[in-house]
């Protein structure tokens, strides 16, 4: 029988598919984080957008092998200078 903490599958129990997808949407988050922050940090620093300011934002993400475009939007709020 298979130990499930909060929902989580042990890595061991997973698919190579399940593996790959996980790999991926990682490194898609660290890396757009990183790309996000130096990006908003450069914005406000050449006072492009004020500390505090929120900009829109959307994400696409695209298969074209799949016929899949997924977008996800929001706002972010720039560092206020506090923290």
């Amino acid at each position: 029988m298979s130990d499930k903490t909060n929902g989580r599958r042990d890595q061991a129990e997973m698919t190579a598919s399940e593996m790959s997808m996980r790999k991926f949407l990682k490194q898609l988050g660290v890396t757009a984080h990183q790309e996000l922050e130096a990006a908003v940090a450069k914005a406000v620093a050449e006072g492009k957008l004020s500390p505090g300011g929120s900009i829109d934002i959307t994400a696409e993400l695209t298969i074209a092998e799949l016929g899949l475009s997924h977008s996800v939007s929001a706002q972010l709020t720039a560092p206020d200078g506090e923290g």
